[in-house]
Formats: structure tokens, sequence, C-alpha cells
């Protein structure tokens, strides 16, 4: 089972939606982009899946504000912690030993830091494993 499959089955025990609306709407794509990929044991792209993540963490802030009501700030989590799986999966696929030699994960975590020191000037860096 693809990553892509196994995102699709943990958002549908959180929401009811069918192939089409995940495409659609958490993928950004066409309306057969998961089940046409799923067919040809495909993985989504990276583009769709920081779509993903942006319906997702959307998702996590609609239900947290203005709410203590236990079941939607559980939904909340549930929909982080998904956001969360998504963001590893595109960063260990930016990071993979075959698509990037040494110089290359040495610039992205540059980069990644310099961005992370940029709009959080106070914060820690992120730190990416090679």
């Amino acid at each position: 089972m693809t990553f892509t499959e196994q995102t699709y089955e943990k958002l549908s025990t959180i929401t009811n939606l069918s192939t089409d609306e995940f495409s659609m709407d958490w993928l950004g794509q066409s309306r057969s982009y998961y089940s046409s990929n799923k067919a040809r044991g495909l993985e989504a792209s990276i583009s769709a899946l920081v779509k993903l993540m942006n319906k997702l963490t959307d998702q996590t802030k609609a239900l947290e504000t203005g709410t203590s009501h236990p079941l939607l700030l559980n939904t909340a989590k549930q929909y982080q912690q998904l956001a969360n799986d998504v963001a590893t999966e595109v960063a260990y696929r930016s990071m993979k030993t075959s698509l990037a030699n040494q110089t290359v994960k040495e610039m992205l975590y540059k980069i990644v830091s310099q961005m992370n020191d940029k709009k959080y000037p106070a914060s820690p860096a992120i730190v990416l494993g090679f």
C-alpha cells in the first residue's frame, strides 16, 4: 500500500469522503487523480501533498477556533497528526539518498534553516537528518 493510499485510509476514518473528493478537495487535482494513481501504483506528487497539508492545517485551525469541545479538539488533533505525517513524507522524498547527493542535501538543510530563521528568529533551527 502506498503512502497516499494509507493517507486516504486515515483521512477517511476522520471524515467521510469519496476518492473523487480526496482528489479534488484535498489533493487539488483532477477528479480521477487518486484512483488513477492507485490503479498504477503511483504516489501523489509533492505538489499534491503540499496542497493536502494546506487543507489539513486549515481544517485543524477551523476546528480549534473558539471551541473547547473535546470531540472537535480531538478531530483537530487527528488532522494535525496527519499533516505531520504528510510533512515527514515530503521531507523524506526531498532528502532521499537516491535523489540528492550530499552537497544538495546540505544546500536544502541550509535553505530550510535560513527560512526558519527568517520566519521565526527566536526559534531553534530545524534539523533534518541525512
